[in-house]
């Protein structure tokens, strides 16, 4: 909760001084990212031990499109993580707030909400796909550069957390049962790579 309240003094401290920063420029970015992500998303209820699979790190492959102008942002995401394991998500959400540029850097604070869909075996002996409502935070630096400024480059960190949960019954063996509770944390970064239009 500490944590979520510093990302929002933060914003609101981005907030007061953005005007100063702000340009008249509108445009759309449209970039793909890739990177590392830790999940916290699992957790037992039941005293059998399975396994959750989606505990640990992993990779994502996503794509935005973002409207700028000046300092309002609005946009959208998709992101797939886990590739080329039994253990897939994927997320669909809306991103909004605020970003400004200082020298040739973009400066971006974001935040996001959406759906966050775990599929696969995303626990030990389950395959159900369970979509949960999730929100999140997504602060981001860029830099434009080649020709008319259109491409760009640039990081993401993200922080996400999961508003609903589900209950995710597997088998731990021929007659056991045990009952994981899904949803919770995820955390990381990414790179960058797309173009200014």
């Amino acid at each position: 909760m500490r944590q979520i309240l510093q990302a929002c003094l933060a914003l609101a401290i981005a907030l007061v001084a953005a005007p100063a920063f702000a340009d008249d420029t509108t445009s759309v970015d449209f970039t793909l990212h890739y990177g590392a992500d830790k999940y916290d998303a699992g957790g037992l209820k039941s005293g059998l031990d399975t396994g959750a699979s989606l505990d640990g790190s992993t990779t994502h492959l996503g794509a935005t499109a973002i409207y700028r102008g000046g300092l309002l942002e609005l946009g959208a995401l998709g992101e797939w993580g886990r590739p080329g394991s039994d253990a897939k998500t994927t997320v669909l959400g809306l991103l909004g707030g605020v970003g400004f540029d200082v020298g040739g850097f973009r400066l971006e604070a974001l935040g996001e909400a959406g759906g966050h869909m775990y599929g696969g075996q995303t626990v030990a002996g389950s395959s159900a796909d369970s979509w949960l409502v999730y929100v999140g935070l997504r602060p981001g630096l860029s830099l434009k550069f080649g020709p008319g400024d259109m491409l760009l480059v640039g990081v993401w960190g993200f922080a996400r957390w999961d508003v609903t949960s589900r209950n995710v019954v597997v088998n731990a063996g021929r007659i056991d049962q045990a009952t994981y509770e899904l949803g919770g944390t995820q955390y990381g970064a990414s790179l960058r790579l797309g173009v200014r239009l």
